[in-house]
């Protein structure tokens, strides 16, 4: 899995030492910075609130791997939902099944 190159966070106090932490246990790479900027944050959180809300069920997964397949193919589409990919548009719903399907092997 690829380290990210920014993680944004709000002020709270815990998040620096928690974030060096993780990059001296080889979590994150050194390269990956701390961004305490609460509006950001926000606008993260509320970006993945219509994905939280889909997965709902997330008790019922079986393994952290299926739980991250499931929530990666929810970005995705959510993603082409929004209009973020520019060779899809948001009413060919075949092009995004095709995308979707390369992307994670699914059978669409």
């Amino acid at each position: 899995m690829k380290s990210p190159r920014v993680v944004n966070v709000d002020k709270h106090a815990s998040f620096p030492p928690a974030h060096q932490k993780a990059k001296d246990e080889g979590v994150f790479s050194r390269r990956c910075k701390l961004r305490r900027v609460k509006y950001l944050n926000n606008c993260i959180e509320n970006d993945h609130k219509a994905i939280k809300r889909k997965s709902r069920f997330r008790q019922w997964y079986q393994s952290l791997s299926t739980a991250r397949s499931t929530i990666d193919v929810m970005e995705a589409m959510r993603m082409v939902q929004k209009g973020q990919l520019r060779y899809i548009k948001k009413q060919n719903i075949c092009a995004q099944n095709q995308l979707i399907d390369k992307l994670f092997g699914l059978a669409a």
